[in-house]
């Protein structure tokens, strides 16, 4: 059975936050907010919704590549592709990363990474929807070198598991260590919207390619957080979408044509007249707006659900039918559009939010009822009480906040 190792790695993932959390609070430090935390996890768990389908069909393209053009024949029992496949992927995702900060295109599509003005955990959750419809271009030497494709696919999912704990800020600098490997320092600068961090430690795992082509920077001064032109919506749609909108008219502001091309090729910040930089720290700053705070409790209670489908939906992606993985990936997207709604008091969001109740309560049944078992229904039962008991806690919340 071929499983997926960030299924089985997203409740570490949400083990460890609860760590990080309780650490903070033991130290007397806020490193979450809720609205904030809500916005990294549904931008997380829409890249890898949309990765079932574009990461196996990018992987397909690689291996076809590797098979037709692969110079050398190596095997996936070869320790020495291993070593290639680790530290080549990790080479051409600072190549990736590097374009994604300087190319206006490229920033487009990885700015949601770097929206949030918290640095934690969650934060390396939040990933972009739209870069991995071309990101994998950058791996494509390491095919035509003969890297398998199973190897490539490990060493991939190896990098991008490595970079979840360097999101932190209570890990201080490590000693020699900093020398080679990314850490949470060095990632921290990369997170920084400070003049002098800005473009710079753009390393997956070894710090040494940005020490090697001159993009690294060590931290010293306190980070400021975020980009240098604030979201301000929790609404993972609009964080995807949105720069390309702006992108789109500021291409179309300009006079000539050429320049409306090259606004897309261009360095963040580009006018015919010369690169403008934002003032630091960046104007609209600050946005913290949550519209149901009496609600605090039951979005956590219903998160552990949500993290359970979560993980089954990506462990078993490329087991399951089509149409129970559409019925999984509906269940987390609506749960987490309806709560960027409520945080925002969206018209229609509460409504919107009782409907999910009633259709999980009904979905839950059916789905027990079409495969059977003590188990099965057990869950099931759980989710239509979850339902039955969240309809008066949702007015009662909702009553808290208003008042």
């Amino acid at each position: 059975m071929q499983l997926n190792p960030i299924g089985l790695a997203v409740p570490v993932f949400f083990g460890l936050m609860a760590i990080e959390l309780w650490c903070a609070r033991r130290a007397k430090r806020s490193v979450y907010r809720l609205n904030d935390t809500m916005s990294d996890l549904t931008c997380g768990m829409g890249d890898q919704l949309i990765n079932l389908v574009v990461g196996g069909l990018t992987l397909a393209l690689y291996a076809a590549i590797e098979i037709s053009l692969g110079w050398v024949n190596w095997t996936v029992t070869d320790p020495w592709a291993w070593v290639t496949g680790i530290v080549l992927v990790d080479l051409m995702y600072y190549a990736y990363h590097r374009f994604a900060h300087r190319v206006n295109f490229g920033w487009a599509t990885h700015m949601v990474h770097h929206q949030s003005e918290e640095y934690n955990l969650a934060v390396a959750l939040r990933q972009p929807w739209f870069a991995q419809f071309y990101a994998w271009l950058f791996y494509v030497p390491l095919a035509i070198l003969g890297v398998p494709a199973e190897v490539y696919a490990g060493s991939y999912a190896a990098n991008l598991l490595y970079q979840y704990w360097i999101h932190t800020k209570l890990i201080g600098k490590l000693g020699p260590i900093e020398w080679v490997m990314n850490t949470p320092s060095h990632h921290r600068v990369h997170h920084g919207t400070n003049p002098a961090y800005i473009d710079k430690n753009y390393a997956g795992m070894f710090i040494v390619w940005d020490r090697l082509f001159g993009t690294f920077q060590e931290e010293q001064e306190e980070v400021v957080y975020g980009i240098m032109k604030p979201l301000r919506s929790w609404n993972p749609v609009w964080a995807n979408v949105g720069p390309f909108v702006g992108l789109a008219r500021a291409s179309m502001e300009q006079e000539r044509f050429v320049d409306k091309l090259r606004m897309w090729v261009a360095e963040p910040g580009w006018t015919p007249e010369g690169v403008v930089h934002p003032p630091f720290p960046a104007p609209g700053r600050g946005y913290d707006v949550n519209g149901v705070p009496g609600l605090r409790g039951y979005v956590v209670a219903h998160l552990i659900p949500v993290i359970v489908a979560t993980s089954l939906v990506i462990t078993f992606s490329a087991v399951w039918p089509a149409a129970w993985l559409a019925l999984g990936a509906g269940y987390i997207m609506w749960t987490g559009f309806g709560w960027a709604w409520m945080i925002e008091s969206k018209p229609g969001s509460m409504r919107l939010e009782r409907a999910r109740l009633v259709v999980v309560a009904i979905g839950s049944v059916w789905v027990a009822s079409s495969l059977g078992g003590m188990l099965v229904w057990s869950a099931a039962i759980a989710m239509v009480m979850v339902s039955a008991v969240s309809w008066p806690w949702l007015s009662r919340g909702v009553v808290a906040s208003a008042a």
